[in-house]
């Protein structure tokens, strides 16, 4: 039987993201000889994604995808864990093999992941995070989080139509592939959104991709 516990603390960090404009979320969190990286991907087009939550155990290289459950616009993010997934925490905190798992209480567990959320993420923070860590993590995550990623050089900028806007699957991969640093990303993203723009990138070995500051100083 699933037990169920709460992650209300992301709901600082929720509400930040969605309005800043930026529905995405990825963050570590470090217990006892755990590391743990949380990821949100929002999707405008599709609500049931600010439901779903990632986390990435890093010392056993395993992904939990979990729904989270409740109104999160009044503070409610619940999570229901099963047996097999609290073997898999029991197993990145290193503990499986020892005497003190007699003694491990998960409530306490989560209650202290939930107390270390960070209340405020900047977007080069996530940046930095994502960047790190993807290697690791993308051939555990849905291939849709991203558009198109087999095209990963950043050729330019599109102007969009009126009645359309940059997608968060295509500005995404800016964390991910752009040749520029997490500020001028955090920059480069902005402007795009102000101006109603996107990126264009391609496969395409032979095309010179662009970086960051020089798609920035076109503007």
């Amino acid at each position: 039987m699933a037990d169920k516990f709460s992650l209300n603390g992301i709901s600082n960090i929720f509400n930040e993201s969605i309005a800043r404009n930026e529905p995405t979320l990825a963050f570590e969190l470090r217990n006892g000889k755990g590391l743990f990286l949380f990821m949100m991907f929002f999707d405008y087009e599709d609500d049931s994604t600010k439901d779903v939550i990632y986390i990435f155990m890093k010392n056993i290289q395993r992904m939990l995808k979990l729904k989270l459950y409740g109104n999160h616009l009044k503070g409610q993010f619940d999570i229901y864990i099963d047996e097999w997934m609290k073997e898999l925490f029991m197993r990145e905190l290193l503990l499986e093999d020892s005497q003190s798992n007699k003694k491990f209480i998960f409530e306490n567990f989560f209650n202290a992941l939930n107390l270390s959320i960070p209340s405020v993420i900047k977007l080069s923070d996530k940046v930095n995070v994502l960047r790190k860590s993807w290697s690791e993590v993308s051939s555990h995550i849905p291939s849709d989080v991203i558009e198109e990623g087999d095209k990963t050089i950043l050729i330019g900028d599109v102007q969009l139509p009126k009645n359309k806007k940059p997608r968060e699957k295509t500005l995404r991969k800016l964390y991910l592939y752009a040749d520029g640093n997490a500020d001028e990303i955090e920059t480069l993203i902005s402007r795009l959104k102000s101006m109603n723009r996107t990126v264009a990138w391609t496969s395409d070995k032979n095309r010179s991709g662009k970086n960051v500051q020089t798609i920035i100083s076109t503007f």
